[in-house]
């Protein structure tokens, strides 16, 4: 009797076995006919049984920009080096920078010197974490074998855009991200990091036309879709940024940047307890957003409730404590109380961190910093 068990236990386990591998393959050619939704589905129904499967949905589900759970059907796949390298890639979209440090590391060692592709990836991920972490030397270093690896690859370019964006030679990024798009056109990251860059220098005119050019090969890219909201807010055009912020969230409501953004639209219409409202759910979501505890201070310093606005201050430095910009708005709090020792203290902090405005500051009452 006990044999008979053993033996149709087999039967069953090769039987799933056998569906699964069918499961994949259909998965595998709806993909190629670029049919993400249904080839999804088979992965799913396949992944119970098949880390390929898992590791096939948590590709998916990446070049989707559901990170979250990519990361989680990637993690639980294989220790190939390429599921390692996407898993690091998807760890830096949710800024789990020392996660993805390891990881990466970890792909590096299991590819085989041949697999360039995954090595590059790996590679401009280290870099990418290493330019967060301020060391910039290395993460040039990274980006520069990333590059090395795999010339035509436009992560890495990606990578020393951001990073010469972080030194703050914006215009060579720029270039860079363009070199990124003509290396790959149908790169996201490029696209949307060059749509990025050019909000920040408030051209939003450039912006739009960017990354509605990256719509053009992704129409749902939730990234792309949020700068786009960013963009048409810095042209003044509320609704269409209103539009394109609250379609990000029907994609994600986890987006935390779309909070803030319909956040400064309402703060922009004066409207500060509906944009604190939607700053807190930016908090809520993300507690060490420093730049969402920043924008609930502005908001509470336009209403002159200037207890709280020093709180919100306070946990954003507390969280960076190289915002430079939130201790010179900090010192103007206290310069308002009449607190002198407290708006020193602060203005000479943000001078050593290199602010122009708060050097000027002590720069003028001969105050060393």
């Amino acid at each position: 009797m006990t044999k008979k068990i053993a033996t149709l236990c087999l039967l069953l386990s090769g039987a799933t076995a056998l569906a699964a591998q069918g499961l994949l393959e259909k998965g595998v050619a709806a993909e190629g006919q670029g049919l993400a939704e249904l080839a999804e589905g088979y992965y799913r129904r396949a992944a119970d049984t098949s880390a390929t499967a898992r590791k096939r949905l948590g590709l998916l589900l990446e070049g989707r920009e559901h990170f979250g759970e990519a990361a989680r059907w990637l993690a639980s796949s294989d220790t190939s080096a390429e599921a390692l390298a996407h898993l690091a890639t998807c760890q830096c979209e949710l800024k789990r920078w020392n996660a993805a440090r390891k990881t990466a590391e970890r792909a590096i060692e299991a590819a085989d010197t041949a697999d360039h592709q995954n090595r590059s990836l790996a590679m401009a991920t280290l870099g990418l974490t290493h330019c967060v972490a301020e060391n910039y030397s290395e993460a040039l270093a990274w980006a520069t074998k990333a590059t090395d690896e795999n010339p035509q690859a436009a992560r890495p370019l990606n990578v020393l855009g951001i990073i010469r964006f972080r030194q703050h030679n914006d215009n060579e990024a720029i270039q860079i991200f363009r070199r990124a798009i003509k290396a790959d056109p149908n790169n996201i990251d490029a696209h949307f990091n060059l749509g990025a860059m050019y909000c920040y220098r408030n051209h939003p005119d450039l912006a739009i036309s960017t990354l509605k050019n990256g719509l053009k090969v992704q129409r749902n890219s939730i990234r792309l879709i949020y700068c786009l909201g960013w963009a048409y807010l810095l042209k003044g055009d509320d609704k269409a940024a209103i539009e394109c912020l609250e379609t990000t969230l029907r994609y994600d409501s986890s987006y935390v940047d779309a909070y803030l953004r319909l956040g400064d639209i309402h703060f922009n219409k004066s409207d500060f307890n509906r944009a604190v409202a939607y700053y807190r759910m930016a908090c809520k979501l993300a507690p060490q957003n420093s730049e969402a505890f920043r924008l609930i201070g502005r908001a509470y310093t336009e209403q002159r409730d200037y207890p709280k606005a020093l709180r919100s201050y306070q946990q954003a430095v507390d969280i960076d404590k190289r915002d430079a910009e939130t201790y010179c708005r900090i010192a103007e709090l206290y310069a308002l109380q009449k607190q002198a020792a407290r708006e020193k203290a602060n203005y000479r902090r943000a001078a050593k961190l290199g602010h122009t405005g708060a050097q000027k500051w002590c720069t003028q009452r001969n105050i060393a910093y």
